[in-house]
């Protein structure tokens, strides 16, 4: 019963039991020493005996029960654990108790739930990228063979074509290489002062151009008396940012249609807001949008050369910037995707 299990020398039942033997031993002892001191000739040595005899019978049933009960929930966690480290991710223990030792099993189960789900989200992953680069490589593989049979000739067209998939291509794994670099905390920030105001204008100004031709308004409003707001960050990365999220609204607002970029102070936080007329987003999908791969519309987007990494690639820029992104419905009809970002300290 109280063995002990493989590669354990001494078991934790074996330790309890002897623990509480020898103290109940070394009671039984006292006390029976303090009974003759104080009894004298009158406690006859027989008697004493046979008290000792069954305090110490009792003391060892009670140590072996104690010892029984408190061993068993560190067995299943020793089993559980195991079970773990080999990868068995759905293992659960029964929480019987709300002491430590439960609270111990409850922790054990949380993180084999976030061990199960990581294990998922890894496999999906994968599963995605397979997808995504199967796509552009059979496009290309199918180009380069009508090549190379004569059934397209090689004009301007067709190269054409073949430098849009390799692009395609490039565009993907780079993205796919920023996130895993974000993941393993190797994305290089050069943190300073930066004037945001100046930021917004400078990220927003290629795109008036893009935007107008587009059939879209694009405007820059600054509801802060403050003109020379500072915050603490990246400014390329920060630059990136801005970029996936006005790219993001141009690809995906109908004309005619309106954009609007927004600085609000909050007293301890910018609040920067990029608010899109029509099409809007179902609220159930607005938490999603920062997942990766995931598309509300997935014909749509992959017409419109989405992969569904830019908002990731934005959301990981603001968790390095201590800062916030989130997805609401926009006043305007569309969406709105609010970033806030921590003030300098001046």
């Amino acid at each position: 019963m109280l063995s002990a299990p493989p590669g354990v020398k001494l078991s934790i039942g074996q330790k309890i039991f002897a623990s509480l033997f020898l103290t109940c031993a070394v009671l039984v002892l006292v006390m029976l020493t303090t009974l003759r001191l104080s009894l004298g000739r009158g406690l006859e040595m027989r008697t004493s005996a046979l008290i000792g005899t069954m305090a110490l019978a009792l003391s060892t049933i009670t140590a072996a029960a104690l010892s029984a009960h408190l061993r068993r929930p560190l067995l299943r966690l020793l089993r559980g654990t195991q079970k773990l480290a080999g990868g068995d991710y759905q293992t659960r223990i029964t929480v019987e108790a709300g002491d430590e030792l439960g609270q111990l099993a409850r922790r054990f189960n949380h993180l084999a739930h976030t061990l199960e789900r990581g294990n998922e989200s890894r496999k999906q992953w994968i599963a995605d990228v397979s997808h995504e680069l199967r796509t552009p490589l059979a496009v290309l593989r199918a180009e380069v063979e009508a090549l190379q049979d004569g059934v397209r000739p090689a004009n301007a067209e067709a190269f054409e074509l073949l430098h849009g998939q390799v692009m395609a291509l490039t565009a993907l794994t780079e993205d796919l290489f920023q996130l895993a670099r974000a993941d393993l905390g190797q994305l290089n920030y050069k943190m300073r002062e930066v004037e945001l105001w100046k930021l917004l204008q400078e990220a927003s100004e290629p795109f008036q151009s893009r935007y107008a031709k587009a059939g879209l308004e694009l405007s820059v409003v600054q509801e802060t008396a403050r003109l020379q707001a500072h915050v603490w960050g990246d400014p390329d990365r920060l630059r990136q940012l801005l970029s996936n999220l006005l790219e993001n609204s141009l690809r995906y607002t109908e004309a005619p249609g309106r954009v609007e970029l927004r600085c609000q102070d909050t007293g301890t936080h910018w609040r920067i807001r990029l608010d899109d007329s029509p099409p809007a987003v179902a609220a159930e999908m607005r938490d999603r949008l920062f997942e990766r791969f995931f598309r509300v519309e997935p014909s749509r987007s992959k017409k419109l050369g989405g992969a569904g990494l830019g908002l990731s690639i934005c959301n990981a820029i603001a968790q390095a910037h201590e800062g916030q992104l989130r997805a609401a419905a926009s006043p305007l009809g569309g969406l709105r995707v609010e970033f806030t970002l921590p003030m300098a300290k001046r």
